[in-house]
């Protein structure tokens, strides 16, 4: 055997051999990857169930059909909000305000950012809006900033706006 083959061939050993402890190491390393990654997300069936508890409460928060001591317990700091939602919601008693979710993702097990329309008798009045649910002692309420900004849209914002960021 030539120098140059038993050199080609030294190498060539070289080579399959750490492709194969590569192979034997990588696993491992992926498996606990994963299982850090995993420990720190939701499964799929708790984020699905999220978003829908969500949904359920973002769209009873802008329904006609919600009271407003209801809606108080859906809203980030609902009762600072009392009076502008008394007014808002009265003044559109006769108009059955609602929403539509168009998208909805979780970002974390807390808050969930959404993409709306809102309604008024069952026609579009503000089409894709961005806004958050956030799960505040295991209810999920609409963000006060979510409502502010609503507010915003409606005119002058009530002085409890410019205290939320």
């Amino acid at each position: 055997m030539s120098k140059t083959t038993l050199t080609s061939t030294i190498a060539l050993v070289l080579v399959i051999v750490a492709v194969i402890l590569v192979a034997l190491f990588m696993p491992n390393n992926k498996t606990t990857t994963s299982s850090k990654s995993t420990s720190k997300t939701l499964s799929n069936a708790a984020q699905t169930a999220a978003i829908q508890a969500a949904e359920v409460n973002f769209k009873s928060f802008f329904s006609a059909n919600t009271t407003m001591a209801e809606r108080q317990k859906l809203l980030q700091n609902g009762s600072q909000f009392a009076q502008a939602m008394s007014g808002e919601f009265t003044q559109l008693s006769n108009e059955a305000p609602s929403v539509i979710i168009n998208s909805a993702s979780l970002t974390n097990a807390t808050t969930l950012k959404l993409n709306y329309t809102v309604e008024l008798n069952a026609q579009p009045v503000l089409p894709n809006q961005n806004g958050e649910a956030l799960k505040i002692g295991g209810v999920w309420q609409v963000s006060d900033a979510t409502f502010c900004q609503l507010l915003s849209l409606a005119g002058t914002p009530p002085a409890v706006c410019s205290n939320v960021h």
